[in-house]
C-alpha cells in the first residue's frame, strides 16, 4: 500500500525517503515488504502521504463499493488501489454525515435497446435533472457534485479514463482521471453517470474486460455526448454545414463555449445527420494527425471538482466535528494548508 499511496501523491521513492529520513533503497524494501518500518517511521510515512496509518498496514475490514471497470485491462485497478480509493469514498461519506448531507444515487433505469432516439431521450432527461435544459453545461463535474454525487479526481493510469462505484451507504461515486484533458474528464463523468443509471445490476457482478465496441460502452458514450451537446444545440450551430466540411476554427470555438472535445462535436454532427460517418472519420483523422489521439491543441481551463468535499470538510471543521489533522488526511493536504484555509473560511464567514 505504501507504493500505491506514494504514486497517488506523485512522489518518487527518493522524495519520500528524504521526507522520512531513509534511503530510496529502504523505501523500495518497504514497498516489497522485505522490511518493515518502525512505528515512528510509519507515522512519518502516513503524514508525508496524507493518509491514515491504518490504511498503510492495517487489516481493517471494509465492504468495498463494487467497481464497474472501464479499462481494457482491469488489472490496472489493483486490490490496493481499490482499497485506497474506497477509503477516499468512505471518508467523503463520513464528512457528509457529519454535516447533515445525504448520499445520492441516481435513479436506476433498465437499459433499452441501443438506438439514437433512446439516447436523445435519456440525454434530455439528464439535462433536465442537471437543471441546464439547452444551455451549455460548463463544468460538468461541478454540476454532478451539486446533485450530491461524490466526484473524486484521481491520478490513474492513462488507459483508464475513470470508473464508478456505489453502495447504499456511500451513494454514487465517480472517479475521473485527473491527468486527462478537461473535456475528457467531463465526458468521463457523464459516461460513468450513464453506467450508474443503466448498468446498476452489474456492479454486484462486474463482467470484467470491456471494449469500445461493447454495447454498454457505446451507449454510455452516446449518452455522454448527447448530454454535452443536445440535438437542438448541434443543429442550431451546424445547420449551415450540412454535408460540408466543418472548419476547425468553428470546432475550436464550440469546444470553448460548450466545454466539449472537437471529436465529440463531430460525433454528434454525424449522429444527428449533419455529416456522414465517412466525413466524421476523415475530420477526426485530420485532428489525430495534427495533434495525436489524446490531444487537440487547444486546452480548456482545469475543472474544479472536489470543491463540494472541501466545502463540507471546512464546515465540519468550523463546527468542531473533526480535527485539523483529520481534515488534512481527507483532503490529502498538509495541516499548515488546512489551517491557512480555515482562517480564510472564518474570515469569509465574518465578512
Amino acid at each position: 500500500m505504501i507504493r500505491t499511496c506514494r504514486e497517488q501523491k506523485g512522489l518518487s521513492q527518493e522524495e519520500l525517503g528524504q521526507v522520512v529520513g531513509v534511503t530510496r533503497q529502504t523505501i523500495a524494501a518497504w514497498e516489497k515488504t522485505e522490511r518493515v518500518p518502525s512505528i515512528e517511521q510509519l507515522g512519518k510515512i502516513a503524514k508525508a502521504l496524507g493518509v491514515p496509518v491504518d490504511l498503510l498496514f492495517g487489516q481493517r475490514e471494509t465492504v468495498e463499493p463494487t467497481l464497474l471497470f472501464r479499462a481494457d485491462v482491469p488489472s490496472v485497478l489493483s486490490s490496493e488501489l481499490r482499497r485506497f480509493l474506497t477509503r477516499k469514498a468512505e471518508d467523503y461519506a463520513v464528512v457528509e454525515k457529519l454535516t447533515g448531507s445525504f448520499p445520492v444515487i441516481p435513479e436506476s433505469r433498465p437499459m433499452a435497446e441501443e438506438d439514437i432516439s433512446f439516447i436523445e431521450t435519456v440525454a434530455r432527461d439528464i439535462r433536465d435533472w442537471l437543471g441546464v435544459e439547452d444551455a451549455p453545461l460548463g463544468d460538468v463535474l461541478t454540476l454532478l457534485e451539486a446533485k450530491g454525487l461524490k466526484v473524486i479526481p484521481q491520478p490513474l493510469p492513462n488507459e483508464v479514463s475513470g470508473f464508478s462505484a456505489y453502495t447504499e451507504d456511500l451513494g454514487g461515486v465517480i472517479f475521473v482521471n485527473s491527468g486527462h484533458a478537461t473535456e475528457r474528464q467531463f465526458f468521463t463523468g457523464l459516461h460513468e453517470l450513464a453506467h450508474l443509471i443503466f448498468h446498476r445490476k452489474e456492479y454486484s457482478a462486474p463482467s470484467g474486460i470491456t471494449t469500445k465496441s461493447d454495447p454498454r460502452e457505446r451507449m454510455a458514450n452516446g449518452i455522454a455526448g448527447a448530454v454535452l451537446l443536445s440535438r437542438t444545440q448541434i443543429e442550431n450551430e451546424l445547420k449551415s454545414y450540412r454535408n460540408r466540411w466543418i472548419p476547425e476554427p468553428l470546432l475550436r470555438d464550440m469546444k470553448y463555449r460548450y466545454s466539449v472535445s472537437m471529436r465529440t462535436i463531430l460525433l454528434r454532427a454525424e449522429q444527428v445527420g449533419i455529416i456522414s460517418k465517412r466525413q466524421m472519420g476523415m475530420q477526426i483523422g485530420k485532428i489525430n494527425a495534427a495533434y495525436g489521439k489524446d490531444k487537440e491543441g487547444y486546452e480548456l481551463p482545469e475543472p474544479i471538482a472536489g470543491r463540494r468535499l472541501q466545502r463540507l470538510v471546512y464546515r465540519a471543521l468550523a463546527d468542531e466535528k473533526i480535527t485539523v489533522s483529520r481534515a488534512a488526511e481527507i483532503l490529502g493536504t498538509s495541516i499548515v494548508d488546512v489551517r491557512n484555509e480555515l482562517a480564510q473560511w472564518y474570515w469569509g464567514a465574518a465578512a
